[in-house]
């Protein structure tokens, strides 16, 4: 008998130990977490063509947070206007890798969007494009290509 009680009260403890550690990790404080975005900017186009001697881009690559339908931007960058043929080619690519830090991962999204803005005998074209890091995702990477 006294085994049958022994057996019964482990057996009706055990879950209850399990279901209080998972309750009590899913209301434990949260920590902000760091995060980094790398990219790189190169062509992907041969631009020595005559028809590109005047074209120019001109790149911006913003890092921004949500939280509750709020944008704050972390990092922006406007990166000098060229000609498109003196961008660094695929191998000699400009990299760069942004560390973002404080972010509630749980409240939270981080958000890489980059602006590439083409310019050839005044006839412009502007391009957006982007990506995000997801809860739990501490890195991320983008390429611009030109």
């Amino acid at each position: 008998m006294r085994k049958l009680i022994i057996e019964i009260l482990l057996g009706l403890s055990l879950p209850t130990a399990v279901f209080h550690t998972q309750l009590s990790s899913l209301f434990a404080a949260e920590q902000p977490v760091t995060k980094q975005i790398s990219f790189s900017i190169a062509r992907d186009t041969n631009y020595n063509e005559k028809v590109y001697d005047l074209s120019r881009a001109t790149i911006r690559v913003v890092i921004f947070k949500v939280r509750d339908h709020k944008q704050i931007v972390v990092w922006n960058k406007v990166y000098d206007t060229q000609l498109l043929r003196e961008y660094p080619t695929m191998r000699n690519a400009l990299k760069q890798t942004v560390t973002v830090s404080n972010i509630w991962d749980r409240k939270e999204k981080l958000y890489v969007t980059y602006y590439v803005t083409y310019n050839t005998n005044g006839n412009v074209v502007k391009l957006e494009n982007g990506t995000s890091l997801a809860k739990g995702e501490k890195t991320g990477s983008l390429f611009i290509g030109l």
